[in-house]
């Protein structure tokens, strides 16, 4: 078994200041995915809908994506969820670590 970690991003489409869609999933898909491409880095990215209380007290139910990557440096994963979450103009972004262990067959 390999032990490494695996780190979950999870990003909304709405804007901050206006709590509507910026990007659509797929257009958000794209500049992750060109992300990982130039560093060379696995990912997995599933569509979600999701729930979020702004900091304001408003609560929107957004599409977002879940943005999966096992054993990358935590720095690359913070650096990419700081840059997506500045480029949909986001209130904030959630990075979640796991450890595990995992086989490839």
């Amino acid at each position: 078994m390999i032990e490494s970690e695996e780190y979950q991003i999870l990003i909304g489409c709405h804007d901050n200041h206006t709590h509507s869609e910026f990007v659509k999933n797929f257009e958000l898909s794209n500049v992750v995915s060109k992300f990982f491409n130039r560093f060379e880095i696995d990912f997995t990215i599933h569509t979600m809908v999701g729930g979020y209380l702004y900091n304001n007290g408003d609560f929107a139910i957004e599409n977002g994506l879940v943005i999966h990557v096992i054993g990358a440096p935590e720095e690359q994963i913070i650096r990419l969820a700081k840059a997506v979450s500045m480029y949909m103009n986001q209130e904030a972004a959630l990075v979640i670590k796991n450890k595990l262990e995992y086989k490839i067959i």
